[in-house]
């Protein structure tokens, strides 16, 4: 392997790291640039770094912006607040063992438990919302709770994941155009001519990308500067590292203290069929708890995504399709079992649902 490749493998690497964000194990990224169609992006939840999961950003042009989603982390009960963790792993953490403390972006909340959110201001933001609901009457929670499912299920989420792909859409060109100059066209002009002037000539248009993305970084952060540390010295590594230069959009896209939406708030930003399918997802998971009867009444979860899709005009065999099979079903995991059986083995005494007649 010649240096020169060598060095263009050390820029792969050091681009690929420059993707990669750790971020709530539950965590939703959208990823996309129009005010409609975007994807989503889930973190690699099987390995766990300070109560968080590694999540790449899309690496390929054309670049993407991005936006961060949250599901409801924390969820009052009578006795005990419910804590999801990831999106099959949750516990139950009595309220009297409950001393929330943050630690940087890390919320601990008894000796045993803790979890990693987007910023430092929203560990904090937390930490002082469950000291509020332990002292609270289980009615007064439950109103809480529903007042902050309200809020992160508002359909601001959408005007303001566009917003932001509108403020980043020059620094995504030309980190488009920095993309395809530094891994295709300097690969080809180095293949032909190796260690000659023209692969300097092309170093210095790379150079002169680089200090245009810094002053357009800078230009496009006036507004959100303190929520950006060391910004200055962020645009000088972007003026000279390439790696930073290429996702310098990416530092823009996620300056926020703000807590995040709800992934059923992006309404219209994402596809109807997808956003369908994350609807039924969620509504399985928040109505057919463990242990669900027939007779049981709408968990509190439950009851906040009944209302929201009341408010878009979502019929409940959209959210909620019955089964078309002619076997019991569990409605939680969607198995279905031979007649005879009443409950579902792998989803904890969920009942099932008997197929109708």
């Amino acid at each position: 392997m010649t240096d020169g490749q060598s060095l263009l493998a050390v820029f792969v690497v050091l681009y690929l790291i420059e993707c990669l964000r750790l971020v709530p194990s539950t965590c939703w990224m959208g990823a996309g640039s129009g005010s409609s169609g975007w994807g989503v992006l889930r973190p690699w939840t099987r390995l766990h770094i300070s109560g968080g999961s590694p999540l790449l950003l899309s690496p390929l042009p054309p670049m993407q912006a991005h936006s961060l989603a949250l599901p409801w982390l924390f969820v009052p009960e009578a006795d005990s607040l419910h804590v999801r963790l990831t999106d099959t792993l949750s516990v139950q953490i009595s309220w009297d063992q409950i001393v929330p403390r943050t630690e940087d972006c890390t919320l601990h909340l008894d000796a045993s438990t803790h979890l990693r959110l987007p910023s430092k201001t929203l560990a904090q933001l937390w930490q002082q919302r469950l000291t509020e609901w332990r002292g609270m009457s289980p009615d007064q929670r439950s109103s809480a709770f529903l007042k902050h499912a309200r809020t992160t299920l508002d359909s601001s989420a959408v005007k303001n994941a566009t917003a932001a792909a509108r403020t980043t859409h020059a620094l995504r060109t030309l980190a488009t155009l920095h993309f395809m100059w530094c891994f295709g066209f300097m690969s080809a002009v180095y293949h032909r001519f190796g260690d000659s002037l023209a692969i300097l000539a092309a170093a210095g248009v790379l150079l002169l990308l680089q200090f245009i993305q810094a002053w357009l970084f800078l230009r496009s952060t006036r507004k959100v500067a303190s929520l950006i540390p060391h910004r200055r010295w962020r645009a000088l590594g972007i003026a000279f590292l390439p790696q930073l230069s290429m996702r310098a959009f990416d530092v823009v896209d996620l300056a926020s203290t703000d807590e995040p939406p709800h992934p059923l708030a992006w309404h219209g930003l994402l596809d109807e069929k997808v956003w369908l399918q994350h609807a039924q997802q969620f509504w399985r998971a928040a109505r057919y708890v463990p242990g669900w009867t027939q007779s049981a009444p709408l968990p509190l979860e439950a009851q906040a995504l009944q209302k929201h899709f009341r408010h878009l005009g979502v019929s409940e065999a959209d959210y909620d399709p019955p089964s078309a099979g002619t076997l019991p079903t569990c409605p939680r995991c969607r198995s279905e079992y031979q007649k005879g059986m009443s409950t579902c083995s792998d989803c904890s005494g969920v009942e099932l649902k008997q197929p109708a007649s």
